[in-house]
């Protein structure tokens, strides 16, 4: 994946300018020219390989109407769960990545990919994820500054879950 902005190693955002995972739509073209272990698969595909597989990919992605509690059992072995954004106006992937983060407590790599733009970036990430592929045709600095965003935030969210009153009154 080129253009990945991650938070996983810092509070600050930083270019992943050496990112390993290759994301791929199925993984019978892809083991010749990647290496297994750090493909990025469709969860279906990677259930599979899993059984078939004693070293299955660390990685699967999820399309956005995948149940994200289907994947509970095997959260143990994974390294980085990749969630779908399709289109910008389609948001279950932020509904996806709240329920891997508070229900399922899930604190592996949470990487957002497809049409994800600067203005998303700042929800994204109070959502939970801690990853963002940007778009291919959109320019990676300029995408950083989407994580600048807003500088005081008033309600809870999936990496802060105190409001600001509550907050206050610890202080």
């Amino acid at each position: 994946m080129n253009n990945v902005i991650s938070l996983v190693n810092s509070s600050q955002p930083e270019i992943s300018e050496h990112d390993n995972w290759h994301l791929v739509d199925a993984i019978e073209n892809s083991e010749a020219i990647w290496p297994k272990s750090m493909l990025v698969i469709p969860f279906k595909e990677w259930l599979e390989s899993a059984e078939a597989y004693a070293t299955a990919p660390k990685a699967f992605w999820l399309d956005n109407e995948t149940d994200v509690h289907l994947v509970e059992p095997w959260l143990d072995k994974i390294e980085l769960i990749a969630l779908n954004f399709p289109k910008f106006t389609d948001g279950r992937a932020y509904t996806q990545a709240v329920e891997l983060r508070t229900q399922l407590r899930w604190r592996g790599e949470l990487r957002a990919f497809g049409d994800v733009l600067r203005d998303q970036l700042t929800h994204m990430h109070r959502c939970g994820f801690n990853s963002f592929a940007v778009r291919e045709d959109k320019d990676i600095l300029d995408a950083m500054k989407g994580l600048n965003g807003i500088s005081t935030r008033y309600s809870g969210s999936a990496i802060e879950p105190e409001p600001l009153f509550r907050r206050r009154a610890v202080i």
